[in-house]
């Protein structure tokens, strides 16, 4: 893991959201999944590899979440990705949510300010999904 991007988590840090400073360094493992905890070296505050990430608190391991997930996003229907994972409606249903909820607050941490309309979206999109340029 490269720590070299993570930054405090603590507020009164002085080094709260500073990247690449080497202030964050491993600390540890903790858990049936074994994840990785890191530490402010600064502060001395303790944080998860998991924290600001739709895994954080969970107790099942990250591939079932995303195995979940992608079942859903192909099925489209929670009683259907219930019935082919096993796991209840109710639990798909909050891995829904809180895997959306994180993927608005990504998208506005790094949309936040372009000023786009329609057709530089899709050419956007069209870059980034597909890797190439619409002809001009």
């Amino acid at each position: 893991m490269d720590t070299s991007q993570l930054f405090c988590p603590n507020e009164k840090c002085p080094d709260y959201r500073v990247r690449g400073k080497g202030n964050t360094v491993r600390n540890g493992r903790s858990g049936k999944q074994h994840t990785q905890l890191l530490k402010c070296n600064t502060c001395g505050k303790s944080l998860s590899e998991n924290r600001n990430t739709p895994f954080f608190n969970l107790h099942t391991p990250k591939e079932k979440v995303v195995n979940t997930l992608q079942t859903l996003a192909e099925r489209g229907s929670l009683r259907g990705t219930a019935r082919v994972t096993g796991h209840k409606k109710d639990t798909i249903a909050s891995g829904q949510k809180r895997a959306g909820e994180h993927a608005e607050a990504l998208r506005e941490y790094l949309l936040h300010d372009l000023d786009l309309d329609r057709v530089q979206v899709d050419d956007l999109f069209t870059f980034v999904k597909k890797g190439e340029e619409r002809p001009r």
